[in-house]
C-alpha cells in the first residue's frame, strides 16, 4: 500500500492514521480495506466486502470528484468496518478508530 500510516500518538482510541493521495495510491476503497487489514492484522481475503457496509462506487465518486482548490472547505465522512470506525476527509486522511470511538462532525461524539 502506497499510504502511509502514521501512529496516533496522543489519541488513545486513534489506532493509525494514513494518508491517500488519488494520484500516487490505489483507490480510497483499496486503500481503507487494506488499512484495515493492517491495523488489525487479517488478511484482506478473510475481512468482509467493504461494500456490505458503504457504497464503494458512491464513496470513490465522493473524494475524487471534491476539489479543494474549488472548495477549500473539508468534507468527511464515517463509518464502522470490522470492528473499526472508519473516519476519511477529503484532504486525503483516512483515520481508523477503535469501533466503540465514534464522532459528530464538531468532533463531540453522537
Amino acid at each position: 500500500m502506497e499510504a502511509i500510516s502514521t501512529d496516533a500518538g496522543n489519541n488513545t482510541d486513534l489506532i493509525h492514521q494514513f494518508s491517500f493521495n488519488e494520484d500516487e495510491t490505489d483507490s480510497i476503497v483499496v486503500t481503507v480495506s487494506k488499512a484495515v487489514s493492517q491495523v488489525t492484522d487479517t488478511p484482506i481475503e478473510e475481512m468482509p466486502p467493504l461494500q456490505e457496509t458503504v457504497d464503494c462506487d458512491a464513496l470513490e465518486v465522493l473524494f475524487t470528484s471534491f476539489s479543494i482548490e474549488d472548495d477549500p472547505g473539508v468534507g468527511q465522512v464515517q463509518f464502522p468496518f470490522y470492528d473499526c470506525t472508519i473516519r476519511i476527509d477529503t484532504t486525503g486522511t483516512v483515520q481508523v478508530y477503535d469501533d466503540g470511538q465514534r464522532f459528530s462532525p464538531d468532533d463531540s461524539g453522537c
